[in-house]
């Protein structure tokens, strides 16, 4: 096998790269579901940043939930532009980079190891369910992915020949436009990933601690340098914010003690070693883990696998750290990894094992596969060796202090002991012999039978204990490759664990999923006057985007159009609605247009006791103003779309915010109308400015309740302190 980093791309790595990534491309098309499924929270609040006017944009990215880097939001919003802000064509960025990751990394990993390893190299990580979930939704992790490993690949690019210690035949002493133009690429690159800094700065330490012309590979580097730092200080640490927040604090070196600090580095070690793949975050609930099955053998296979995994990325770290090319790669990983424990200590950035930090994985996967088949190559040669020779038995009966045999008559050549190794010499009757002369043999005494007639031989113990050890020899090769590969097995198995669950729930809702919804309803049943109010501070980027860019329709068009089938009821808590309130409305922004609502049956009773009116129920003579009653609606340009409710003509409240109750008042013109959503989780964090409305002169009159989202829910003007009367509740699945 050639040594590490002396693997030179050819066409064997071509095809199995588009190989790969055919085959990864079929899986996005099986899983074709996810590209439609309506935005979740972990998403939308990412589409808002990225689709935020270029007026507001710069303002806006101090209040992202995490920063984004540059090339990515870049590309995004390009799509978004091209093909209209869909979720599909949101996603479609991390959709194509997988693909292209798991080409990449044939590509690396071709460098130090065969096409196998590669190839299973490349499956393990892009096929893991857990990272295929996160590949599959609006995110950038898949794109980081890929620009780290290109970034590796490309630094370590060596056109003139092999990487070895010494400079290559022809290599340029001095300035080398080749290594300048691939440094800047990966500088480049490095504006893609937020954490592209941390891959390209142990590069650059690597080439500028020893070697020639330093002050040339200095200048090679300054491009690489001076783009991911600009990057890094100049827009990443802008959206710096959520480092004063809590939700990183287990994954922060920062306020821990000495002993702590060493607990919390070593227990991240082991949970990222022992992880399937290294690297998978281990607290998202929205995620869907793979365990190493217990059963009856308790976690000894998740250890035994652990320790597998251990052993083979230090054989790994062995071989990379003899090469240039490997000792490149091994920087970059150690690199990284140093350089997110120190971030860590200024709350900066996350260490361990979590989402953010998924850009190593693929190279800690390189650096265990190259271990891996470095191991399970030696054990074969050493299975191959012994059968070569004829067996454990054979290999016994050649063993260098096997028993002499005596000779058949005749004579025996005596040679000079430098002519041969002692293992093929043959002494007569135990006398020595000169070199180069004949000694004759004696004749074998008539009663005494040669060996060979005299009966079964028996074998000496001291024989009988070098056969076991020659069969030992080949058994426990074989024992520790199959030990081996039952731990890729069980490391397939715990990848692909949660395929079934992948597969089945792709129309289940993980949390804000009908925002969509809610917004459409709220565009509709708004009027020119009204104001909107969204309690929550995790619910403004979402609504942002939703009312202002998203072009996307409801997740079921037929919840828009609630009838008799429709989960409807009624309950006290707010004032009588104002059915008189549709007779004035007037448009803003377009014409005005009468909706035809769905015939329905008119007479019948419900659960509740309300009349069945045009498929909407009226609760005590009070019939719901939404699209299905017959409301008439502003639209853009008389379309048919409900017309977008300017930022101007909504309040956020919650969090930091001004109570709700404040920011009404103030406004210069009083709401004539008054349309509150309510993020579903902090509900409870919002009742108490909710009830405060009541006192002021506001009564509800009508909600709309999204699953896993929230409610939305109209208020009207009424008598402050008057008794409420009931208000019908329309529910959306």
């Amino acid at each position: 096998m050639p040594p590490a980093g002396r693997r030179r791309p050819g066409r064997s790595t071509a095809l199995a790269a588009g190989a790969v990534a055919v085959g990864l491309s079929g899986v996005l098309c099986l899983l074709h579901a996810y590209l439609t499924r309506p935005l979740w929270y972990d998403e939308i609040w990412r589409a808002h940043f990225v689709s935020e006017p270029l007026a507001s944009f710069w303002s806006e990215l101090t209040v992202a939930n995490t920063p984004s880097a540059f090339g990515w939001l870049g590309i995004t919003r390009l799509t978004g532009e091209v093909f209209g802000w869909h979720a599909w064509s949101l996603r479609l960025p991390g959709y194509a980079a997988l693909p292209l990751l798991g080409a990449a990394i044939v590509v690396l990993t071709r460098r130090f190891a065969g096409t196998g390893a590669a190839v299973l190299a490349a499956c393990w990580l892009c096929l893991n369910t857990t990272f295929l979930d996160l590949a599959t939704q609006l995110k950038p992790y898949t794109v980081e992915a890929l620009a780290a490993v290109c970034i590796v690949g490309v630094w370590t690019a060596d056109p003139l020949g092999p990487p070895g210690e010494a400079p290559a035949a022809g290599a340029v002493r001095g300035l080398d436009r080749g290594r300048l133009a691939r440094r800047t690429a990966a500088g480049a690159l490095a504006l893609a990933a937020v954490p592209g800094i941390f891959v390209v700065l142990p590069l650059a330490a690597v080439d500028l601690w020893r070697g020639p012309a330093r002050r040339w590979r200095l200048v090679e580097c300054l491009p690489a340098i001076a783009l991911s730092t600009a990057h890094t200080v100049g827009f990443v640490a802008h959206q710096s914010s959520q480092r004063n927040g809590d939700y990183w604090d287990r994954q922060f070196l920062a306020g821990r003690g000495p002993w702590a600090a060493v607990r919390f580095v070593a227990e991240q070690i082991r949970v990222t070693v022992t992880g399937s793949p290294p690297g998978i975050d281990r607290f998202d609930p929205s995620l869907i883990h793979g365990t190493v099955p217990a059963g009856p053998l308790g976690s000894a296979p998740a250890v035994l696998t652990g320790i597998a995994v251990a052993v083979a990325g230090g054989i790994g770290v062995v071989a990379l750290a003899r090469h240039r090319q490997g000792r490149a790669l091994l920087a970059a990983l150690g690199g990284a990894e140093l350089m997110m424990l120190g971030a860590s200590a200024v709350r900066y950035w996350p260490f361990g094992p979590t989402r953010t930090n998924l850009y190593v994985v693929p190279l800690f996967v390189v650096v265990v596969m190259v271990g891996a088949e470095r191991v399970i190559r030696s054990l074969l040669s050493m299975v191959l060796d012994q059968l070569s020779r004829g067996g454990p038995q054979q290999a016994a009966e050649r063993s260098k202090g096997a028993l002499p045999t005596l000779p058949l008559p005749g004579l025996v050549i005596s040679r000079s002991l430098s002519d041969f190794s002692p293992g093929s010499m043959t002494e007569g009757d135990g006398g020595s012999a000169l070199p180069g002369t004949a000694v004759p043999a004696p004749a074998a005494s008539p009663a005494t039978l040669p060996p060979a007639l005299a009966g079964p031989a028996r074998v000496p113990p001291l024989a009988g204990s070098r056969l076991g050890r020659a069969r030992a020899a080949v058994a426990f090769p074989i024992a520790v490759v199959v030990a081996i590969t039952g731990c890729g097995v069980l490391l397939a198995q715990t990848s692909l664990s949660g395929s079934r669950p992948l597969w089945e729930h792709r129309d289940r809702l993980r949390g804000l999923d009908l925002m969509v919804d809610a917004a459409l309803v709220t565009r509709r049943v708004a009027r020119p006057g009204d104001v909107v109010a969204v309690g929550g501070r995790l619910a403004r980027p979402g609504w942002l985007y939703t009312m202002e860019v998203s072009d996307d329709g409801p997740r079921d068009p037929a919840d828009l159009l609630p009838g008799p089938g429709r989960d409807q009821r009624s309950r006290p808590g707010g004032a009588g609605g104002t059915a008189d309130a549709a007779a004035d409305e007037t448009s803003a922004v377009g014409s005005l247009v009468t909706v035809p609502a769905p015939r329905g049956a008119v007479g019948g009773t419900g659960g509740t006791g309300g009349l069945v009116v045009d498929g909407a129920r009226a609760v005590g003579g009070h019939r719901p103003t939404d699209l299905a009653a017959g409301t008439r609606v502003a639209v853009a340009g008389g379309g048919g779309t409900p017309a977008r409710i300017a930022r101007r003509d909504t309040v956020f409240f919650g969090g930091t915010k001004p109570a709700l109750v404040r920011q009404l008042a103030h406004r210069p013109v009083p709401p004539g109308h008054l349309l509150v959503f309510v993020f579903d989780i902090e509900r409870s964090d919002l009742a108490g400015q909710l009830a405060s409305l009541h006192g002021t002169g506001w009564c509800a009159t009508q909600d709309w309740n999204f699953r896993l989202t929230g409610a939305l829910t109209r208020y009207d003007r009424c008598v402050p302190g008057a008794r409420p009367p009931r208000r019908v509740i329309v529910a959306y699945h």
